[in-house]
């Protein structure tokens, strides 16, 4: 069984750079609208000024003439984020405001590890600027100078309430000595408890003496350290600078834009992207994209119409590829297929039977798609009758199979009149009855069936054939699509020999034009990878007990093995002769019309 594609667990770095390489343009547009609405932006901006002065967090020499403690500072980091805050506060906002009108807020920020602060305003004036920086300051300043002395008041009120209460005490002890001396009684413990609550009481006059004169030092534990000089240069805008962070920034947005379009489209998009979404199922051809000059004469098969393009170079190099799949044996019935329409699977099987009939082959085309045929378009035929008529035993093959007009050794086998029951056809054994005697008539039988997700005809097909082609449409073929379709495939145990990638930009897949004299049919193979065929006969869903019931198949599937072989010993393994092929034959024999072994054409070319 074909094993299903592999399960991506690291992030291979040419997968993002190939992402990057695809989306250059997607990237290059980003950063340059980002960059240039930057740079009109700037140049259109009005110029913007930054006054700025300097504050030193450290009381002046006076004010600690009463508070030794006023420098200590035990964590002066903290301090210094504090004071940061206080600058950009309201209250300190609100006195600028009030002396100079409307101004714009101010930014502080400690300069490196010191106890200095930077203040600075913004503004398109440079007056401004500068002035609105040094009033910042020195509302600062005002602002932490008047906390301070409001807090010296609440001081002295408090003294002031103790001298008071002292006073009133000592004014009772005197009432009381007065009256002790008038009985006669002693009043020295009287005086003693007097003279002690007069010393408390100078003690605390002492203070709030103190206090008024270190309310009338307190500079607000701030000093201007630097003088506020009108700014000559200005801060925004700044082109160079802006320009440097939009590429960086449109960069970034750009690369982010490209993974998300590539996480989104999600389509297939180059030889590599295959491989790994098919497991390693080698890619036998890159089919460029055709031009103008490959679409001459309005048919859709270069091979005939321009067959010195590089479009029917690449399907020679298919044709070549297909050679090299085995050794002691080439696969002869090829069934082509897709994941879903459109993806070019019909024109491959027409350019590739020109290629090999071009090249000497008898080849016969099969139009298997039974619901919507359209080979026999390609070549101008018409299909009043076909495979259809051939399965149902009303022509043989030798009559209703055409001879391609202008291409000797190749014949076409149109679909034929509608059938109700397409997917029941192509797995009976009457299709399998009609296919095996091609081999002794044909060199090579190409079937174009239908796509593997929208029908069951190609999984039902894949059980009479030797190889299976899948042919993928580089950037339209979605890439869970693709996953999908070969998984259907493995579960029947399809064939897969390769796929085709078909619309490849000519400079993803090829580096140089190749032109061939006339007549010159060398090629070379876009690949050369080789698979390895499967063995034993695979039976379709639908018909599958009936099969395995007949006693000749049984035998002769169990008998042959797989034979598989290396080239130069250490090449990819090679679709090999299997055992389904012969018991393919021997199904003919048995309930092939007399019609069909009677009738087989001589000389197919």
């Amino acid at each position: 069984m074909v094993p299903g594609p592999a399960v991506v667990t690291e992030v291979d770095p040419r997968v993002l750079l190939g992402v990057l390489r695809r989306r250059k343009r997607t990237i290059a547009l980003v950063v340059l609208l980002v960059v240039a609405s930057t740079l009109i932006t700037s140049l259109f901006q009005d110029p913007v000024f930054e006054g700025e002065v300097q504050v030193l967090l450290q009381p002046s020499s006076t004010e600690s003439v009463f508070d030794p403690a006023a420098e200590q500072r035990p964590d002066a980091e903290r301090n210094v984020g504090t004071e940061i805050e206080v600058v950009k506060s309201q209250p300190v906002r609100a006195a600028v405001v009030e002396r100079l009108g409307p101004v714009a807020e101010a930014e502080a920020d400690a300069v490196g590890e010191t106890d200095i602060i930077r203040i600075a305003v913004e503004s398109r004036d440079r007056g401004q600027a500068a002035a609105a920086a040094r009033e910042y300051a020195l509302a600062y300043i005002e602002f932490r100078r008047q906390q301070a002395v409001d807090d010296i008041d609440q001081a002295s009120q408090k003294i002031l309430a103790k001298i008071d209460d002292l006073q009133t005490r000592i004014a009772a002890l005197d009432e009381q000595a007065a009256r002790s001396a008038q009985q006669g009684t002693s009043t020295e413990s009287i005086i003693a408890s007097r003279d002690l609550l007069l010393t408390q009481q100078a003690l605390f006059k002492q203070r709030r003496d103190e206090l008024q004169v270190e309310a009338e030092l307190k500079t607000g534990g701030a000093q201007l350290i630097t003088s506020t000089a009108v700014p000559t240069s200005k801060v925004s805008p700044r082109p160079l600078r802006s320009g440097m962070i939009a590429l960086v920034a449109g960069s970034f947005l750009g690369v982010a834009l490209a993974f998300l379009r590539e996480y989104v489209e999600d389509a297939v998009r180059n030889k590599e992207e295959l491989d790994r979404l098919t497991n390693g199922i080698p890619t036998l051809a890159l089919i460029p994209l055709m031009d103008e000059e490959d679409r001459r004469g309005g048919s859709q098969v270069v091979t005939l119409g321009h067959p010195t393009s590089r479009v029917a170079e690449a399907y020679r190099g298919l044709r070549i590829s297909l050679q090299f799949l085995g050794v002691e044996r080439v696969p002869r019935l090829i069934q082509v297929t897709s994941s879903v329409a459109g993806e070019g699977k019909t024109s491959t099987v027409a350019n590739l039977a020109v290629a090999m009939a071009n090249a000497g082959q008898r080849v016969l085309m099969i139009d298997c798609d039974l619901r919507r045929p359209s080979l026999h378009r390609f070549f101008g035929l018409p299909n009043d009758f076909g495979f259809t008529a051939s399965v149902s035993g009303e022509i043989s093959v030798s009559r209703a199979a055409r001879p391609v007009p202008g291409v000797e050794n190749l014949h076409l086998l149109s679909s034929g009149p509608f059938v109700s029951n397409p997917s029941e056809l192509l797995s009976s054994k009457k299709t399998a009855a009609l296919l095996a005697p091609l081999q002794e008539n044909y060199d090579v039988v190409l079937l174009d069936s239908p796509p593997v997700l929208p029908v069951t005809d190609a999984t039902a097909l894949s059980a009479w054939v030797d190889a299976t082609l899948v042919v993928v449409a580089a950037n339209g073929t979605r890439r869970s699509e693709v996953q999908r379709a070969m998984e259907q495939l493995g579960q029947v145990e399809a064939p897969l020999a390769g796929t085709v990638l078909t619309g490849v930009p000519v400079e993803a897949g090829y580096e140089y034009l190749y032109e061939a004299d006339d007549g010159d049919e060398s090629a070379r193979p876009p690949g050369g990878a080789r698979r390895r065929g499967r063995s034993g006969r695979r039976q379709p869903l639908e018909d599958r007990s009936e099969q395995t019931a007949d006693p000749s198949i049984t035998a002769d599937a169990a008998s042959a093995g797989s034979q598989t072989s290396q080239s130069n010993g250490t090449g990819p393994p090679h679709v090999a002769e299997n055992g389904h092929s012969r018991a393919r034959s021997e199904l003919a024999e048995g309930v092939g019309t007399g019609d069909q072994q009677g009738d087989r054409p001589t000389n197919p070319g």
